[in-house]
C-alpha cells in the first residue's frame, strides 16, 4: 500500500523523515512506485521510504499556499483516480494565525473530488469515484501544528527542547534576546514567522556552538526528537499513517 505526506517546506520534510524512520522503522527508498518531479529552487522535494511491502512518499510543496497546486500539477489527484495510487494522504501544515476550519475548507476546495472530507487531527474517510467510475475510498488526515494554539512547527520543537529543564532555560533567554534585538533587526526578522524561526536558530546555536554553519538538517538529525512527549502526542495520529 502506498502512503502519502504533503508538508509545506524541507524543515518538515526533514523532522518527518526523521520522526517516522525512528518511531515507525520508515527506511529511505531511491524510487518508488511513481516518480514525482520537483523543483528544489521553489522549496519543493519528493523523497519516498519503504516499510515492508509499503511505501510512503513525503513531499515538500514550497509553502503554506501551494498544496492544491502542488496536488494538481505533480499528477498526484490523477494517479489517484486513475489508479488507486495511495490509501492514506497526510497534510500537515503551520497553524501561524490561521483557523483550522479556514485551513480545512480550502483543503476540500482545492483537493476535490478526491478530498471532501476533512477534520483536524483525525483520519478520516473520503469517498470518490476512480476514472472507471467505480467508488473508491481514501484516508485523510489534516494535522495543523500547534494542535491547540497558534505558531508553527518551530514553536512545538522548542516546546520539545524545553522538556528538559537545562534546555527551557536556554530557549527562555533566547526569546527575550530575540525580542530584545528586534528593533534593531526589524530587517531581518520584522515578522512574528521570522521571529520564532530566529528563537529556534539562537537556541540551536548556544546548544551547538560548533554547528552553527552546518545546514538545518544535520540540526534536526541531531536531536533525539523520538524521546519526546510533545512530539509524541502531536504526531501520535500521523504516526498511523
Amino acid at each position: 500500500m502506498n502512503k502519502l505526506i504533503l508538508c509545506e517546506g524541507k524543515t518538515d520534510a526533514i523532522l518527518l523523515s526523521y520522526y517516522l524512520s525512528h518511531v515507525q522503522n520508515w527506511m529511505p527508498y531511491k524510487k518508488g512506485p511513481i516518480k514525482i518531479s520537483v523543483d528544489e529552487a521553489s522549496g519543493e522535494s519528493a523523497y519516498w521510504y519503504k516499510r515492508e511491502d509499503d511505501y510512503l512518499l513525503i513531499c515538500g510543496v514550497g509553502g503554506k499556499d501551494k498544496f492544491g497546486r502542488f496536488f494538481v500539477e505533480k499528477k498526484i489527484r490523477e494517479a489517484i483516480i486513475d489508479s488507486n495510487f495511495c490509501s492514506k494522504v497526510a497534510l500537515v501544515t503551520d497553524r501561524d494565525d490561521r483557523q483550522v476550519d479556514q485551513i480545512a475548507e480550502e483543503i476540500c476546495h482545492s483537493f476535490a473530488p478526491v478530498i471532501t472530507q476533512v477534520d483536524q487531527n483525525i483520519w478520516t474517510e473520503n469517498s470518490y469515484q476512480d476514472s472507471f467510475g467505480q467508488p473508491q475510498t481514501l484516508s485523510f488526515l489534516l494535522l495543523v501544528i500547534p494542535l491547540e494554539q497558534q505558531g508553527a512547527l518551530e514553536t512545538v520543537l522548542l516546546k520539545a527542547i524545553s522538556e528538559d529543564p537545562y534546555d527551557q532555560e536556554i530557549v527562555e533567554r533566547s526569546t527575550t534576546f530575540v525580542e530584545e534585538i528586534v528593533p534593531y533587526a526589524d530587517r531581518y526578522i520584522g515578522k512574528a514567522r521570522l521571529k520564532l524561526k530566529a528563537r529556534l536558530g539562537v537556541t540551536w546555536a548556544i546548544q551547538s556552538p560548533g554547528k552553527e554553519f552546518t545546514f538545518i538538517d544535520q540540526q534536526i538529525r541531531s536531536v533525539p526528537w523520538e524521546c519526546s512527549d510533545i512530539l509524541a502526542q502531536c504526531f501520535s495520529q500521523l504516526v498511523l499513517i
